[in-house]
């Protein structure tokens, strides 16, 4: 009896695979009955369930090609299926280890039709190859997994960071309370970050609103006196630069002393508090 070499049974397998994918798929579908209030259960709707079903089918594909042997193309699927399938489950913000335990079902069905291909090609598969499957099998999900988990790690740190600018541009804005006078109220922790981001949108956001005296009051503020008095520094002179007046409102006497003490020959003022830097220039109720 002639020897079948094992690339055309690599072959062989990948073809009876992808052959197979809806029913491997159904089969992964119906392993997923634990879950609970998530995109993986029954009643996460129609359109998600198949939505899951094509992106499984990425999931075979993947695997598939690894069991080819064919590192090219198995790189290229397994690059295009971490991508798509970590974007998509952040937008869902479905749990890691949810997508994990999918996987690792994946893999567990998929293993289930290589032993039903080696059953009907029995006289042909090696135990030799079967070790083979099952170690580039373990390779590949453990690929899927790393990666995954990586890029996941990635793109959710980026939509954090994202969400944290918004809520830090959106929590100190520019109030124009008259014609060309605002009032920027700074409330809550100033890290350094944030410093950084009022430093980079406060001057356009005084820019568009046509602000030419800008009343920063630091009443709502807890800050190091270090880091204000270097970004108040950088602060005062690019509205300078843009031809915008400061005053500063909300910090203690000895506090501002400190703070100004290389700041007001640039040209800023301190004062206790808003009311008192409004009534300054002549900004005081009727």
């Amino acid at each position: 009896m002639k020897e079948i070499c094992m690339p055309s049974m690599n072959e062989a397998l990948y073809n009876y695979l992808m052959d197979n994918a809806p029913h491997i798929t159904d089969r992964w579908a119906g392993s997923l009955y634990d879950y609970k209030n998530s995109i993986y259960a029954d009643d996460a709707g129609k359109e998600m369930r198949e939505k899951l079903r094509k992106q499984h089918r990425m999931t075979i594909i993947t695997v598939a090609s690894a069991l080819l042997e064919d590192e090219e193309q198995y790189s290229q699927n397994l690059k295009t299926w971490v991508e798509k399938v970590a974007n998509s489950r952040v937008k869902t913000n479905t749990p890691i280890h949810e997508v994990l335990k999918a996987v690792g079902k994946s893999g567990t069905v998929i293993w289930e039709f290589i032993e039903s291909f080696a059953e009907e090609h029995k006289h042909d598969v090696t135990p030799a190859m079967v070790i083979r499957w099952s170690k580039n099998l373990h390779r590949a999900l453990d690929e899927v997994i790393n990666k995954f988990t990586k890029f996941y790690y990635e793109l959710t740190e980026r939509k954090i960071r994202s969400q944290r600018e918004v809520i830090h541009k959106t929590s100190s804005p520019v109030i124009p309370i008259m014609n060309g006078i605002g009032v920027f109220p700074l409330v809550g922790e100033i890290s350094e970050r944030r410093a950084e981001l009022i430093l980079e949108h406060m001057p356009q956001a005084c820019k568009e609103k046509g602000v030419e005296t800008l009343f920063i009051d630091m009443s709502g503020a807890s800050f190091t006196e270090a880091l204000v008095r270097e970004k108040l520094r950088q602060m005062v002179q690019i509205l300078q630069m843009l031809g915008i007046n400061c005053a500063v409102s909300g910090v203690r006497p000895d506090l501002a002393q400190t703070l100004g003490g290389g700041i007001q020959a640039e040209g800023i003022l301190f004062y206790n508090s808003l009311q008192q830097a409004l009534a300054h220039y002549g900004l005081t109720r009727s």
